[in-house]
């Protein structure tokens, strides 16, 4: 056995903080549905709690790279660690931006678009808890490159959920609404493409601890 799998106690403390990250980006995306489906009315109330767990998710990367300088041994490769970190920070930031976004845009009318892109949003994030709360637990690789799997497709599922989306709002009359709306649509699938970097890191990482 190779002393980079011997989970030592503070070694758990970089596994700990990335299923912290991966659940604020669930929530984050749960936000962003509501935000979307006009469940809740309020749409700053929304925005500001994104907002919040990408403060708190800001300290938990500054937590887990002061760590990383201090620690031996780690259940993960640094480098690893270091491109897991930055790959799920990207998420959350790109969610952070596209919320606030439609906030600032105070956007009338229902589109059914803006509502499919949150449900596939909310698949990718679920899937990149899954496989996060599986990392180190390497006889679950399976089970993390079948949510891998499933990121990618969604992935691949978005361009032309996209090319649907911007093609509708020819149908427009306001051309206010039509750079708004395709500015949104335009970020929303770049949340769906960081998803889909988390993914490839994750089945790298897999890769090197078959």
């Amino acid at each position: 056995m190779r002393i980079r799998d011997i989970i030592l106690p503070e070694d758990k403390y970089f596994l700990e903080l990335f299923c912290e990250l991966s659940d604020n980006i669930v929530s984050a995306s749960g936000y962003l549905t509501d935000l979307i489906s006009g469940e809740d009315l309020s749409h700053g109330h929304n925005c500001q709690k994104i907002h919040q767990l990408e403060h708190e998710s800001d300290e938990l990367l500054r937590r887990l790279f002061e760590r990383l300088e201090e620690s031996l041994v780690t259940p993960l490769e640094p480098d690893e660690i270091q491109r897991l970190a930055k790959a799920l920070d990207d998420v959350i930031d790109i969610i952070d931006w596209v919320a606030h976004q439609i906030c600032n845009y105070q956007l009338s009318g229902t589109y059914p678009h803006l509502a499919k892109f949150a449900e596939f949003i909310s698949v990718s994030t679920i899937e990149i808890q899954k496989g996060v709360h599986l990392l180190g637990k390497w006889e679950e690789i399976k089970d993390i490159k079948t949510s891998c799997s499933q990121i990618n497709q969604i992935w691949n599922r978005s361009s032309d959920l996209l090319s649907s989306a911007v093609t509708e709002l020819f149908s427009l009359k306001d051309p206010i609404q039509v750079i708004k709306l395709k500015d949104i649509y335009e970020n929303l699938e770049e949340v769906l493409q960081e998803c889909n970097d988390v993914g490839h890191v994750l089945n790298e990482i897999i890769i090197r601890h078959k």
